[in-house]
């Protein structure tokens, strides 16, 4: 189940259908982008995606981190590296709490990641 509902908002992260991606978060989302700000509500989570529409260097993949589900930030501009991972929270099938750790890659030097195969 939670496999089903990251491989969705991956597919529509990667197809940048920011509208797409929206149309499954809650109205009272909660955003943490560590190292850098906290949104919550829709509203304010609509500049998080803003943002990643506006960049090119990064690719979603569903793996793992320490055993949790998670989404790894790829950069396909330098040999397809692992920068960061996102963890996201669901109730039922809207997402109600994203955790974004693109910007602390000090998390990624002692954590276990795995990558799943497509």
């Amino acid at each position: 189940e939670e496999e089903r509902r990251l491989r969705r908002y991956i597919d529509l992260f990667n197809a940048r259908d920011f509208d797409g991606v929206r149309a499954l978060i809650a109205e009272d989302v909660q955003v943490d982008v560590v190292n850098r700000t906290r949104l919550d509500g829709k509203k304010e989570a609509s500049t998080y995606f803003g943002n990643y529409e506006r960049l090119g260097d990064w690719a979603l993949s569903l793996g793992f981190v320490d055993d949790l589900p998670a989404i790894l930030i790829r950069n396909p501009q330098a040999d397809d590296a692992v920068r960061g991972f996102v963890l996201v929270h669901w109730r039922g099938e809207e997402v109600v709490r994203i955790r974004d750790f693109r910007h602390a890659p000090y998390c990624l030097e002692n954590a276990h990641v795995r990558p799943v195969a497509v």
